[in-house]
C-alpha cells in the first residue's frame, strides 16, 4: 500500500525565468514596424502623424539615437522625457500626457506584436492632473464677439455661420472643416456625420435649428457661386479649397480681440460647444440626447456639464444671506 504524503514536508521548486533579450532592432525600424500595423489597423492618418510627432520628440528628449537599439530604452528615459517637459519646457500635466499616452501606445504596439520582449511604458504612470475647467461665454460676450464679424464679405459670413453652427450645435472645429454639403440635410434641418469624420467613428445626427440652416444654406450658395458647383466642403479659402485645421481658431482669436474680450474670456471654437452643451442643459435638454449630439461615447464626459448648470447652490445662498441682513 504507498504511503501518503505528509503535507507540508516537500516545498515547490522555485525557477527563475531568464529572459531572452530584444533582439537588436533600431529605433527608426521599430517605428516604421509600428506604423505599419497602425495602418493595417485603420488608424486615421491624422492619429498616424500625431503618434510619429509624440514619437520625435520623445526621441530627441532623451538623446537616443534613430540607429541605436530600440531595447536599450528604459523606465529612467521615461522618466527624463516627462521632467523635461515639466520642468524645462513647462508644458502642463494634461498636455504631457497625451504626449506621453501616444509614446506608450507605440511601446504597447511594439509589445503586443513580439517586436519588443519587455515594455518599459508599462511602469510608468501618467502625471496626476486636476480636474479640468470648462469654459464658456455669457450672452453678453457672445453678442459681443459676434457683432465685431463683417458679414458683407464672403470669409466673414463664412466665420459667422462656422461660429454660429459650434454654438447651437455644438460642433467641433475639425468637424466644421472636414463638413460637406451633402452632409446637410435642409429639408430635415440636421446634419448627418459619417463616422470617419467623428472621433469616436460612429455615425451621428445633429440636429440644426432654422437660424443655422437658412445661414448654412446661403453660404453654400454663394461658395458654389464664387467657387463652382464642384466645391464639396461647406466651409472653404478665398480659393474654393478646405481650410486648415487651425483657420477658424485664429479667426476667433482676431474677432475676440476686436471685442476686446481677450483679459475677459477664452472665445475659442471648443469653447463654443462648451456653450451650447451648458446652455442646452439649463434650457431643459436631457443629458442622453446631449451625449448623443456631442458625439461622447461615455456618458461620463458629458455629464461634467451638469455641474455648470446647477444654480441651486447660489440660489440657497442668496437665499441665507439675504435672511441674515
Amino acid at each position: 500500500m504507498p504511503r501518503k504524503m505528509r503535507r507540508g514536508v516537500y516545498k515547490r521548486r522555485e525557477f527563475s525565468v531568464t529572459r531572452t533579450p530584444t533582439a537588436y532592432i533600431t529605433i527608426v525600424d521599430a517605428l516604421n514596424r509600428v506604423m505599419t500595423i497602425f495602418q493595417t489597423e485603420g488608424y486615421r492618418e491624422r492619429t498616424i502623424n500625431d503618434y510619429r510627432n509624440y514619437w520625435s520628440e520623445f526621441i530627441e528628449t532623451i538623446g537616443v539615437r534613430e540607429t541605436d537599439n530600440i531595447g536599450d530604452i528604459t523606465v529612467n528615459h521615461f522618466r527624463l522625457y516627462i521632467d523635461t517637459l515639466l520642468n524645462v519646457r513647462k508644458l502642463s500635466p494634461v498636455t504631457i500626457n497625451i504626449r506621453l499616452g501616444g509614446v506608450k501606445s507605440i511601446f504597447s504596439k511594439l509589445a503586443a506584436n513580439d517586436i519588443i520582449n519587455e515594455n518599459p511604458a508599462q511602469k510608468v504612470p501618467k502625471l496626476k492632473t486636476d480636474e479640468q475647467r470648462i469654459f464658456t461665454l455669457t450672452d453678453k460676450q457672445i453678442k459681443r464677439l459676434f457683432s465685431v464679424i463683417d458679414r458683407d464679405t464672403f470669409a466673414g459670413f463664412r466665420d459667422y455661420c462656422a461660429m454660429l453652427t459650434m454654438l447651437k450645435c455644438g460642433l467641433r472645429s475639425n468637424e466644421i472643416n472636414a463638413l460637406e454639403i451633402n452632409d446637410i440635410d435642409f429639408e430635415n434641418c440636421v446634419i448627418l456625420l459619417p463616422g470617419a469624420k467623428n472621433k469616436n467613428r460612429k455615425t451621428r445626427v445633429v440636429p440644426i435649428t432654422k437660424e443655422v440652416r437658412d445661414c448654412l444654406y446661403d453660404l453654400v450658395a454663394e461658395t458654389q457661386e464664387y467657387f463652382g458647383t464642384d466645391v464639396k466642403h461647406v466651409f472653404t479659402n478665398q480659393y474654393g479649397e478646405p481650410m486648415r485645421n487651425d483657420h477658424i481658431r485664429k479667426r476667433m482669436d482676431k474677432y475676440a480681440r476686436i471685442a476686446g474680450l481677450k483679459d475677459e474670456c477664452r472665445a475659442s471654437p471648443h469653447s463654443l460647444r462648451h456653450t451650447f452643451a451648458v446652455n442646452y442643459l439649463k434650457r431643459g435638454g436631457d443629458i442622453r440626447s446631449l451625449q448623443m449630439i456631442l458625439g461622447h461615447s461615455d456618458i461620463t464626459t458629458t455629464q461634467i456639464y451638469l455641474d455648470y448648470t446647477n444654480d441651486d447652490v447660489s440660489e440657497q445662498y442668496r437665499k441665507v444671506m439675504e435672511d441674515e441682513n
